[in-house]
C-alpha cells in the first residue's frame, strides 16, 4: 500500500505542477502559493516510500506514502480549485496539507527508523496532534487562516467561526508545539540509547529532521513571497537523511531496488539522449519523420544491451561494493601481498589491507582478522557479530576472518566471501611465517649469547683458576730444583692430578659443544653406545642405526640429543621393560623413532624442558617432532631434513 501511496502521490503531484502552469499562464495563479512545498514534499516522500518496496519497513513506508498522498491531493485540489472555480474542490486544497505537513514534524520521529513507537504515550500524544490539527484545518474559515489572500473570493463550506478565534489558534499552538518537544525528545532519546550502526542511521535522520524543522521555523518569519520558496526547501532534509541512511548504511534492504532503479533510469536516460542526437544528427540527409527515426531505433538497438551491461557492472559496484568483480578484488590482494617485502611490511601493511578489502568489497561494516597466535586487526566499527570464516592454507587453520554488516549475506555474496578468506589465509600464513622467523632469529640470537655467557663462566670460574693455580705450582718447582730437587719432585707429583682434572674440565665443555662420540665413532655407533650406556637392570635399550653418510654437523647433532632425550625420559619416567630406538634414512630426511612400552603420558600432559628441547632442535632445522602416547606406551617419531645446515 505504501508503494501505491506513492506512485499516486507523484502522479498527482506531477499532475498539480502541469495544471499550477495552465493557471499561470491564465494568469489564474493564486499568491501567495505553497504549491512548490506541496510539489516537492509530493514527489520526494512519494520517491522515498517507493524505494522501500520489498523490504521490512511497511510501517514507515505506508507513512511516508501517506504524507506524501496528501502533499499530492492538495495540490492537485488547489490547482483544480483554481481552474473550475469549484469551492469543494478548493476545500479539499485548502486543509489537506495540513496532515503530512504536521506528520512530518511529529509523527516521524516517534516512528522513524523502523515504524515502531517506542514510547505508547508519544505515539497516542502526537497522533492526536496531527488529527485535531487538521480537523481544526479543514474548520477554520478561510478569512481567518495565515494567508486569506491566497483563497480571495473562496468560502469554506463547512467553516466553523468559532474555531478560528483566538483560544483555539492558542490551544492548538500549544499542542502542536508539545508534540514537537515530544517529537524530537523521542529521536534524541532513542539515538542516545542507540549502538553502532543503528547509532549512525539515526545520526542522519535526526539530523535531516533537525534541518526540517529549522526550515519550518524560518518559513514563518519570512515575507510571504518567499515563505513558499522556504517550505518547498523544508520537505528535502528528512527525505535525503533517510536516502544517506539507507545507501551507506543499511538502514533497509533496499539494495536491489536501488540497483534496478539506477540501472534502468540511466539505461533511459541514455537511451532516449541517443535517440535524439542520433535524429537530430541524421534528420536532414535522412529525414525526420522516417529515416532519421528508423536509424536512431537500429543505433538504440544495438547500443541498449552492451550499455545496459555496462551499467550494470557499475551500479553493483557502487551499491554492492566489489563483490561483482570478486577476481578484481583477488588481484589487489595479490598485488598488496607482493609488495610486501619485509616482515614489518608483512606484519604491518598487509594484514590491515586485507581486512580493509574484505570489508569495502563486501559494504561490511566491520572486518576482523584473529590469528592462532592471538593477534587482532580490525577494520571498520560496529557491531562484534557477524559471519566467520576459517582461514586454512595446505589443510592447516591460521586463525578466522569475521565480517560483520547489518544485513545477511545472500549466496553470491558467501561465495565472493569465501574466496576471499582464502587469499586471506595465504597472507595469515605468510605473516605467521615472518613472525616465526623473526622469532627464531631472535632466539637464535640469545641463545648464542647464553651459551658465551656460559662458556665465560666456566672458564673464567672453573678452568681458568685451576690453570693459573697450577702455573703458580709449576713456577714454585722450576725455583726450588736446584736447592731441594726433593721437595721439587714431590710437588710435581701432586701437580699431575690436578692437570688430568683440568683436561677433563675441558673435555666437559668441549662434549657439551659437540658430543665427542660423533666425531670419534660417527652418528650410528654413537647413538648404540648411548643405548648401552642408558640401559638399566629394569630396562632394555635395543639400538637400530643406519649408518647415513654426508649428514651435516647439525644434523647429527639434533638427532643425537632427541634419540638421548626421548631414550632416557623413556628409562626415567615411563617404567618401560624396552625402549626401541631406531635411526634410519628416510629418503630427504632422517627419520629418528624411539618406542617404549611403558604407562604412557597423562591426559593432559606438560610440556617439560626436554620435550621442549627436542621439538626446537627439530623445528629450528625445518624438521617436525610428534609424539603419540597410549596405555600401551609412547612414541617419539622426529623428521630431520638431510640438507640442514
Amino acid at each position: 500500500m505504501g508503494v501505491v501511496f506513492g506512485v499516486l502521490a507523484v502522479l498527482a503531484g506531477l499532475a498539480g505542477a502541469g495544471i499550477h502552469a495552465v493557471n499561470a499562464a491564465a494568469g489564474r495563479a493564486l499568491g501567495p502559493s505553497f504549491w512548490l512545498m506541496e510539489l516537492a514534499a509530493a514527489v520526494a516522500y512519494g520517491v522515498t516510500s517507493m524505494l522501500l518496496r520489498s523490504t521490512g519497513a511497511r510501517r514507515i513506508q505506508l507513512v511516508l506514502g501517506a504524507i506524501a498522498l496528501t502533499q499530492g491531493v492538495a495540490m492537485l485540489g488547489s490547482e483544480l480549485g483554481a481552474l473550475t472555480n469549484d469551492n469543494w474542490t478548493t476545500w479539499l486544497g485548502a486543509w489537506l496539507w495540513a496532515p503530512g505537513y504536521v506528520a512530518i514534524a511529529v509523527l516521524l520521529p516517534v516512528l522513524l527508523p523502523d515504524g515502531r513507537a517506542r514510547s505508547r504515550p508519544a505515539l497516542i500524544l502526537n497522533a492526536t496532534a496531527v488529527a485535531v490539527i487538521t480537523v481544526i484545518w479543514a474548520l477554520t474559515p478561510y478569512n481567518s487562516q495565515d494567508f486569506p489572500e491566497a483563497l480571495r473570493g473562496a468560502i469554506n463550506p463547512v467553516a466553523v467561526p468559532a474555531v478560528g478565534g483566538p483560544v483555539i489558534s492558542v490551544l492548538t499552538g500549544v499542542l502542536l508545539l508539545a508534540a514537537v518537544i515530544v517529537g524530537l525528545a523521542s529521536l534524541i532519546a532513542r539515538w542516545r540509547r542507540a549502538a553502532d550502526l543503528e547509532r549512525q542511521q539515526l545520526k542522519w535522520v535526526l539530523v535531516g529532521y533537525a534541518c526540517t524543522l529549522v526550515l519550518f521555523g524560518v518559513a514563518r518569519l519570512l515575507p510571504a513571497d518567499v515563505t513558499g520558496l522556504v517550505a518547498g526547501l523544508a520537505m528535502l532534509p528528512l527525505p535525503i537523511a533517510i536516502g544517506i541512511a539507507v545507501m551507506r548504511y543499511g538502514l533497509w534492504d533496499v539494495d536491489v531496488v536501488i540497483s534496478r532503479a539506477l540501472v534502468y533510469g540511466g539505461l533511459s536516460t541514455v537511451v532516449i539522449a541517443l535517440y535524439a542526437v542520433t535524429v537530430w544528427l541524421a534528420g536532414d540527409r535522412l529525414g525526420a519523420t522516417t529515416g532519421a527515426p528508423i536509424l536512431a531505433t537500429t543505433v538504440v538497438a544495438l547500443a541498449a544491451l552492451p550499455l545496459r551491461t555496462w551499467l550494470q557492472r557499475h551500479v553493483n559496484r557502487l551499491v554492492h561494493g566489489d563483490v561483482e568483480e570478486p577476481y578484481a578484488v583477488l588481484a589487489r590482494l595479490g598485488t598488496r601481498l607482493a609488495a610486501a617485502t619485509t616482515p614489518d611490511d608483512l606484519s604491518e601493511r598487509v594484514l590491515p589491507s586485507v581486512v580493509e578489502q574484505v570489508a569495502r568489497s563486501l559494504r561490511a561494516e566491520r572486518a576482523t582478522i584473529v590469528l592462532r597466535d592471538g593477534s587482532v586487526t580490525t577494520y571498520g566499527a560496529g557491531a562484534a557479530s557477524g559471519r566467520t570464516v576459517e582461514l586454512e592454507y595446505a589443510g592447516e587453520r591460521f586463525g578466522e576472518l569475521t565480517v560483520a554488516r547489518s544485513s545477511e549475506f545472500d549466496r553470491h555474496e558467501i561465495r565472493a566471501l569465501d574466496e576471499l578468506a582464502a587469499q586471506a589465509a595465504v597472507a595469515a600464513h605468510t605473516v605467521l611465517l615472518a613472525r616465526e622467523a623473526q622469532r627464531a632469529r631472535e632466539a637464535v640470537v640469545v641463545a648464542r649469547e647464553e651459551e658465551r655467557r656460559r662458556l665465560r663462566r666456566d672458564l673464567h670460574d672453573g678452568i681458568g683458576p685451576s690453570l693459573a693455580a697450577l702455573a703458580l705450582h709449576v713456577e714454585t718447582a722450576r725455583d726450588i730444583t736446584a736447592d731441594d730437587p726433593a721437595a721439587a719432585q714431590q710437588l710435581l707429583d701432586r701437580l699431575v692430578p690436578r692437570l688430568n682434572a683440568a683436561v677433563a674440565d675441558v673435555r666437559a665443555l668441549v662434549h657439551e659443544l659437540r658430543p665427542p662420540m660423533l666425531d670419534e665413532l660417527g652418528l650410528a655407533a654413537a647413538v648404540r653406545e648411548l643405548g648401552d650406556r642408558l640401559s638399566t637392570g629394569t630396562t632394555k635399550v635395543r639400538v637400530v642405526a643406519d649408518e647415513i653418510a654426508g649428514l651435516p654437523a647439525a644434523v647429527e647433532v639434533a638427532a643425537y640429543h632427541i634419540a638421548g632425550e626421548a631414550t632416557g625420559n623413556a628409562v626415567r619416567h615411563a617404567g618401560a621393560a624396552t625402549v626401541a630406538v631406531s635411526v634410519c634414512d628416510a629418503g630427504e630426511w632422517v627419520r629418528i623413532e624411539v618406542v617404549d612400552d611403558g604407562r604412557g603420558l597423562p591426559d593432559r600432559p606438560r610440556a617439560g624442558v626436554g620435550t621442549t628441547s627436542m621439538r626446537e632442535r627439530a623445528e629450528e632445522l625445518g624438521g617436525q617432532l610428534r609424539i603419540n602416547s597410549g596405555p600401551l606406551g609412547t612414541t617419539v617419531t622426529a623428521l630431520l631434513p638431510k640438507g640442514a645446515s
